[in-house]
């Protein structure tokens, strides 16, 4: 099964196949060994080539929201592809929510230069803070949610254009 992994500005293609008891997953040239356990709904343990990490999903239709380390990773499955493609795309200028949950803090206004990895805004979910972050450095050319606001997984709530030469 493929899929597209965004992360800095970039798509890159992921291959995630059945091996035994656990996966195999492709990353351009690199290969891991995968096992994974859900040890309470969206919560798992993964042991990626023998070492442990423990992480959070959010699924929405074709996307999965991962939460690790403190970031999100945005997976979305690749539908009709029948071989391995090898393009790196342009990301979505659209910054959409991985979860759903409330508006705590807003970092960011329209207009404003930021870099990649910088914080834009918090959801609060279930008691837990989400921090969302630029995928790459660019100009915030909205953001539609204020301190308070409800927001549902999927919903844009940042639009960016991306810095030149990045």
């Amino acid at each position: 099964m493929e899929f597209q992994y965004e992360y800095a500005g970039k798509s890159y293609p992921v291959w995630i196949k059945k091996d035994g008891d656990g996966y195999k997953v492709e990353v351009e040239d690199a290969a891991f060994a995968v096992t994974s356990k859900e040890v309470k709904p969206g919560h798992f343990i993964l042991k990626i080539n023998g070492n442990p990490v423990k992480l959070s999903m959010v699924s929405e239709g074709s996307q999965r929201h991962i939460f690790f380390d403190g970031e999100v990773f945005k997976f979305t499955r690749a539908e009709g592809r029948k071989k391995k493609t090898g393009s790196y795309d342009a990301l979505s200028p659209e910054i959409t929510s991985p979860i759903s949950g409330k508006i705590v803090k807003v970092d960011v206004e329209e207009g404003m230069m930021v870099e990649g990895g910088q914080t834009l805004l918090t959801i609060e979910a279930m008691k837990m803070e989400y921090q969302i972050k630029a995928p790459y450095a660019g100009e915030v050319e909205g953001c539609g949610f204020k301190m308070g606001d409800q927001v549902e997984t999927g919903m844009v709530l940042v639009k960016m254009k991306k810095t030149e030469g990045e």
